[in-house]
């Protein structure tokens, strides 16, 4: 299992705030960053089919829908990494602060 962190984003004071975590398989895992899971495919460490396909067969969705899933994320993700982005660790704060 991988523990998966969950952000809010608030894209006019580019503010990002951890909301909670998630526990997922390891190929869940690869699904929400399909990005790393690109870059460790061509690296020749990951069958990026195969995350693919675990993604279709979670949310019972087609190649197709795949594609356009992932246009959008990459889309907001340049848009978003455009800016400086300060992190809100709300409760978590006293976790990572020394």
């Amino acid at each position: 299992m991988n523990l998966h962190e969950i952000w809010k984003y608030d894209d006019v004071k580019h503010i990002q705030k951890i909301e909670g975590f998630i526990l997922l398989c390891k190929m869940c895992h690869h699904v929400k960053h399909f990005g790393l899971a690109g870059i460790l495919a061509s690296q020749g460490k990951l069958d990026y089919d195969k995350v693919i396909e675990h993604f279709c067969k979670v949310n019972k969705c087609t190649r197709k829908e795949f594609e356009e899933h992932k246009a959008k994320a990459f889309y907001n993700w340049r848009r978003r990494s455009k800016h400086q982005w300060k992190q809100d660790f709300g409760k978590y704060k006293e976790f990572i602060e020394q």
